[in-house]
């Protein structure tokens, strides 16, 4: 599938996200080495804004997804009434 290729799934927005992402390679670069930047990082979030998992190189999107549909089997379900229309 083509979302297996893609570098990323969303653009992170809002306050400090810029931050984070900056002090998250600093640390990848000081425990794997400089090679990180040209290989770069992963942070999967799950749509509770829950860190996931974190990681260097290309994203193992199949992983990823299987890894994210167990992790909302084993929590409560997140009430999204406010999608609904009224």
């Amino acid at each position: 599938p083509t979302w297996e290729t893609q570098p990323y799934v969303a653009d992170a927005v809002g306050d400090d996200w810029e931050t984070y992402v900056n002090a998250e390679m600093e640390d990848a670069v000081l425990q794997n080495g400089p090679k990180v930047q040209e290989d770069g990082i992963v942070i999967i979030v799950a749509n509770t804004g829950e860190i996931i998992r974190r990681g260097v190189g290309q994203v193992p999107w199949r992983n990823i997804v299987e890894e994210l549909e167990q992790k909302v089997k084993e929590d409560a379900p997140v009430n999204l009434g406010f999608l609904s229309e009224s």
